[in-house]
């Protein structure tokens, strides 16, 4: 997993780099500032960001909020405890993993191995997503193929249907292909 460590310090970042290193199957990065956090996040891909709050140019609440809208990176941010009353629900709320500073190292540990299931998790529900996307814009396709057939050759459902069928196996293409083909054909 690709975790970038954002902190408004270099011996911050370190801390937060070497806590990281001892997590199975971590690549760490880091910066020291939200700015440049942003330009990373955008340009590349993050499964997790540690946020430690404050950062020296911004807070690091908006900077977790926008990761999580703009992204796929699951966020934990280190907030310290006297601040958790008024800073960590409104986090959590974002979605936002919160661990108390100071930090204890299995605790953080611990909170990494939760952000790395979760975003497994939720890479699973992802990929789900886009699959039975596809799947609707099949039966669209499908549908709006068979409705052409039915309206322009005066054909019943199941005649369009097996038509289509046919025209997949013979050609061997997939039946959104033959759709797409017969959609095409009408329209020529």
């Amino acid at each position: 997993m690709r975790v970038l460590a954002v902190s408004s310090s270099e011996k911050s970042c370190s801390t937060i780099s070497s806590l990281l290193r001892e997590v199975e199957d971590v690549d760490v990065s880091s910066c020291i500032s939200g700015a440049t956090a942003r330009r990373m996040v955008l340009d590349e891909n993050w499964d997790i960001v540690v946020i430690n709050y404050p950062l020296s140019d911004e807070s690091g609440l908006e900077l977790g909020e926008m990761i999580l809208s703009e992204s796929e990176a699951f966020v934990v941010m280190l907030i310290r405890e006297d601040l958790l009353s008024s800073i960590g629900y409104e986090a959590e709320e974002a979605g936002i993993v919160i661990v108390s500073k100071p930090i204890i190292p299995p605790v953080f540990r611990q909170s990494i191995h939760l952000a790395q299931s979760t975003k497994k998790r939720l890479d699973a529900l992802r990929r789900e997503i886009r699959r039975l996307e596809m799947k609707v814009e099949e039966i669209k396709i499908v549908d709006k193929a068979k409705c052409m057939l039915i309206s322009k050759n005066s054909m019943d459902e199941d005649s369009a249907h097996r038509f289509l069928l046919k025209s997949a196996m013979d050609k061997r293409i997939s039946l959104r292909d033959a759709a797409a083909s017969v959609l095409k054909s009408f329209k020529e």
